[in-house]
């Protein structure tokens, strides 16, 4: 559904706006309030941290490949969701890899749908299994240019004709059989792609997608590493900054809704560990989705259950850095 209205008044809400200091601090205050008072409700839960793809912007090559060979297995994810607080409404079922390596990972999503979450995905589209759409309520594919060639640069490996097949696979499932699901594209913005934007509209619209969520290239090696310094040199060169150019190109006649992830500095703006909790593979509790590959942890399933990480001493002066806006090495140069 088309939210042209809404693109525009987020445009000011959350791009123009926090360039004003002080709006900038009350909408802090009352984001961070929102997300103190809300509790955990949405757990982000890493299949594997596997891919297919080398992508430019992932900083997987980063991981070492000795301990990426071993995927969550289906016990491990049960174990994770028994650990559940009953706030919790909402699991994205994916992280730093290709979700669908993982051998049991339609299993998964069929258990966590059982128990009633909504559940999410993000895949590359390349070894999609429509069998997955029983159980999931949003599913999103990369697609971050239109031209075969440019796709294919940014994503390395990337299978267009593949990709393609299985977003027009997804919708043909949602309007036969699960008018509920949301069929989704998810576009990362670089100054090498920025001009495909009118191109994917396009084609959002006539493929009847429901949303397409657009955010910035981010840094998400770790921090002061050798990658790390490479790649912020790259990301000054080609990140994008003209957001009016995707607002101007959207219009009221397009059939899928927008949303567009502004860029701004998250320490102390942050809803991770507050709302939002990330679980990896190897069952750490860690930080947040933005700095996995060394990542901040705050206890292991194995041998600690959630409550006791979520109230320990760690994680509470963690959030309380946030709400006061203090130094946190790990956020103060956080990629958005």
């Amino acid at each position: 559904m088309n939210n042209y209205n809404e693109v525009h008044e987020n445009y000011k809400n959350w791009y123009l706006d926090l360039q004003n200091p002080e709006k900038f601090e009350e909408k802090r205050n009352k984001f961070l309030n929102y997300h103190q008072n809300s509790g955990l409700t949405r757990v982000q839960i890493e299949p594997t941290q596997r891919c297919n793809y080398s992508c430019e912007m992932c900083p997987i090559d980063e991981l070492d490949p000795k301990n990426t060979k071993k995927d969550l297995s289906l016990d491990e994810f049960k174990l994770i969701i028994e650990n559940l607080p009953e706030s919790v409404n909402t699991i994205c079922m994916s992280g730093l890899g290709e979700p669908f390596l993982n051998k049991d990972y339609i299993n998964m999503a069929k258990y966590a749908k059982e128990k009633g979450y909504i559940l999410e995905v993000y895949n590359n589209g390349s070894l999609f299994n429509k069998e997955i759409l029983q159980y999931v309520d949003y599913i999103y594919f990369s697609v971050d240019a239109l031209t075969k060639e440019l796709i294919q640069n940014l994503r390395k490996g990337v299978k267009y004709d593949k990709l393609f097949d299985s977003i027009k696979q997804s919708v043909k499932f949602r309007d036969e059989f699960k008018n509920t699901l949301q069929v989704n594209i998810n576009f990362t913005i670089s100054n090498k792609n920025y001009k495909e934007i009118p191109l994917l509209f396009d084609a959002c619209s006539s493929l009847d997608v429901n949303l397409v969520q657009i955010q910035a290239m981010a840094n998400n090696y770790s921090l002061n590493s050798e990658k790390y310094i490479d790649f912020s040199s790259f990301i000054k060169e080609n990140s994008f900054n003209n957001w009016q150019y995707i607002i101007e190109n959207y219009n009221n006649e397009y059939k899928f809704s927008l949303t567009i992830w502004y860029p701004r500095k998250l320490k102390g703006f942050c809803n991770w560990t507050f709302s939002s909790l990330y679980i990896t593979k190897d069952l750490n509790i860690i930080s947040c989705c933005h700095k996995v590959t060394n990542p901040l942890i705050f206890g292991n399933l194995k041998n600690k259950n959630l409550d006791e990480i979520l109230k320990s001493e760690q994680i509470i002066n963690f959030r309380e850095k946030h709400i006061l806006n203090e130094n946190i090495p790990l956020c103060n140069n956080c990629p958005f």
